[in-house]
């Protein structure tokens, strides 16, 4: 599954570079030269890892941190020019994952960006319900209260992406670009036809357990995953 980056950096240059240095990489990145052009942007990728610079010249990333945080889970890490020790007491406390100064080799802030995923979102479990769902990213294997899913490739891409978001519903357009591979055209009901197999699939895969594992559709916001008693 490939990493998609968002990075809030208004060295227009300095953003460039580090673009075309992760795309090499195999990432994917959507580039923004001021809160504003984040908050004004129509996004169709959810990000495994934000990059925010602090000063910004609309504002600063330790106000935008956490509007970042309240719509995304993923971690935030700071990249700036601000190497006090103040700076970065107060970045963690806001609840950045990693500060990093400037400048930074692109190979160093690759090895950072490659550790934080891998120890985010490539973790065998969520700890929110891991008492009950475990993700094996690694093996692309999904067991509920230890029973296999016996899912396949989108199936597997399906799930991990709803529970690596929930409670946070997603939308069709992201979860089809996501596992389909395509921009959504608004016809298309590829990924509605994979839901809906999928539910029924896990209704008949789990139905003897004590919890339920389903896939919500919230109006006008797309699909969640749901793990509820019965």
């Amino acid at each position: 599954m490939m990493q998609h980056i968002f990075l809030i950096e208004d060295d227009v240059k300095l953003a460039n570079l580090i673009q075309t240095f992760l795309l090499k990489h195999g990432y994917t990145i959507d580039v923004f030269n001021t809160a504003e052009d984040y908050r004004s942007s129509e996004i169709t990728f959810i990000p495994s890892l934000i990059i925010c610079d602090v000063m910004l010249p609309d504002g600063n990333g330790f106000e935008l941190i956490s509007q970042l945080k309240e719509k995304y889970t993923c971690p935030v890490i700071f990249l700036t020019a601000l190497d006090s020790v103040q700076s970065q007491i107060k970045g963690l406390n806001l609840g950045a994952y990693d500060y990093l100064i400037k400048p930074i080799k692109p190979e160093l802030l690759l090895a950072k960006i490659k550790t934080i995923i891998a120890h985010t979102v490539n973790q065998d479990s969520f700890s929110d319900h891991s008492d009950c769902l475990r993700i094996d990213s690694k093996k692309r294997d999904i067991y509920f209260h230890n029973t296999a899913l016996n899912l396949n490739e989108s199936e597997f891409d399906i799930i991990a992406y709803l529970a690596k978001n929930m409670p946070q519903p997603v939308s069709r357009e992201v979860l089809f670009k996501h596992v389909i591979g395509r921009e959504y055209d608004g016809l298309d009901r590829a990924i509605d036809l994979k839901v809906s197999r999928l539910r029924k699939k896990l209704k008949d895969t789990i139905s003897s357990h004590k919890n339920s594992l389903d896939i919500k559709s919230v109006r006008g916001k797309g699909y969640s995953l749901d793990i509820s008693k019965l």
